[in-house]
Formats: C-alpha cells, structure tokens, sequence
C-alpha cells in the first residue's frame, strides 16, 4: 500500500464534482497559518511537506475550527507534524517536566532520529503494515467520533475517494475506513509499542481538535486506557496538541 499516494489524495484532492467546498469549510481551510516559525514544513525535514489543498481531508475533519487548524498544520508539515508533537510530549514526560512547559512549534524538535521509535518510515504497527496508514485510520476514525460523518455525509466523501486517481488498494483502504464507525478499541489494537501509542494519541487529538462534546472525550478516554498511556503522558499530549492548534488558529504561533 502507498502511503504517499493516501496522504495525496487526501490532502491534495479537490472538493466536490465542480471542484467546490461547502462555504463553511472553505472559509476554515483559507485560514492565514503563515506565521509558524520557520516554515513548519522545512523544520520538520523527513516529513510530506508541500501538501496543499485538502478539500478531502477538510470534508472529513468537518468545519470545527480546531480541527480545521489540525488540518492545516498537516498540510503544512505532512505526517511529521504528528510525529514531532509526540516526540516531544514524550521526551516532556520521559524528562518529569511539568505539562506545557516550552509547548508550540517553535520547541518541536526539527529531526525526527531513526530508531527514537518516531521515525514513520521505519516504523510498522502491532500488524507488520506501515504505520503511518494506522496513524490515518487513527485520524479518519477519531473524526467520526463526534457523529458528525452521519451515512449521508460518509457516502458523500465515499463519492469522492471513488473519483481519485489512487490505486485499488489505496482506495479500498479509504472507502473501508470511511465506512466503518469510530472505533477506539481497534485503534489501541494498532500500537506495538509506548511510542507509537502516544503517536495514534495525537492524530486523534489533532483530528478531534477541541474535544467539546461528550463522544469526542469519551472516544479519547477510551482509546488512552486501551493502549495504557499513563494520565501525565496524556497531559503532555493535550499541551503540545493544544499549544501547536492554539497558535495556528491565532496566527501568531
């Protein structure tokens, strides 16, 4: 399965049979995020960075401002972003830091090492198969949690991944992960280890963004307490996912 190919088509389709998005979610991805240091993208090497447009994508996470946010920042830093965040949050809790401290972009550390149990291309989940496709059924599956992505809507979005130049299996993946509810026990399942555990964490919460409805924090419980993270892991998460969408959404980070 390509990776590649699945990050594009969901982050470089584009929306609609005529090309178009429904106004709230296009007003949301044409959000100014041009003040993250450095260009997120460039400090985050090893990442898929350059992605633009996002018309899937925006139609999954839905029109939220902070999902839109996450959105946005994996657009501007490609799967990295992700990866970055919880190496972080991790090191954070590892070093018995107090949650929050030195959070946002500009502290995200600019290499991902290989074997630090980050680095996406090295890493397979509990099942062999790449992880990054976990960390997109980890995205896609949190995004439903909230309810959403009703049958009509999934169908919809369904409509379009039949339209994208992807191979079968690529497409296959997507339409199956589209039409199978939210499912945190199955995600957990998906973690071999502690680091990649904290790395489906933070998808979730960039895909959920705000966490403001009961379903959204009750999936996120769940999927902590079945893949064991400890609750101060946690608080390290949410202050670097909340750091990183707050700055975005300001413009300012």
């Amino acid at each position: 399965m390509n990776l590649g190919s699945i990050l594009d088509g969901l982050m470089n389709s584009q929306g609609g049979a005529q090309g178009q998005l429904p106004p709230d979610i296009e007003q949301q991805q044409q959000g100014n995020f041009g003040n993250l240091p450095g260009d997120l993208a460039s400090r985050i090497p090893g990442g898929l960075g350059g992605l633009a447009g996002g018309a899937l994508l925006s139609m999954i996470l839905g029109s939220n401002a902070g999902r839109s946010a996450g959105g946005s920042l994996l657009k501007a830093g490609g799967l990295a972003v992700l990866s970055a965040v919880a190496m972080k949050a991790y090191q954070d809790w590892q070093n018995r830091q107090a949650p929050g401290v030195n959070a946002g972009p500009a502290n995200l550390p600019t290499q991902i090492p290989p074997g630090s149990g980050f680095h996406l291309g090295e890493e397979t989940d509990s099942s062999g198969r790449e992880f990054g496709v976990a960390v997109v059924q980890a995205m896609i599956s949190a995004a439903k949690s909230d309810g959403h992505l009703d049958g009509q809507e999934s169908s919809r979005i369904q409509d379009q991944i039949q339209k994208l130049g992807l191979g079968a299996e690529e497409k296959g993946f997507l339409m199956d992960a589209m039409g199978k509810p939210a499912d945190a026990v199955a995600i957990a399942r998906l973690a071999g280890t502690q680091t990649q555990a904290t790395q489906l964490y933070v998808a979730s919460i960039m895909a959920i963004g705000d966490a403001d409805t009961p379903e959204e924090r009750t999936y996120l419980q769940q999927l902590a307490a079945n893949m064991q993270l400890p609750p101060d892991l946690v608080a390290h998460i949410d202050a670097q996912a909340g750091a990183l969408r707050q700055g975005a959404l300001q413009g300012t980070a």
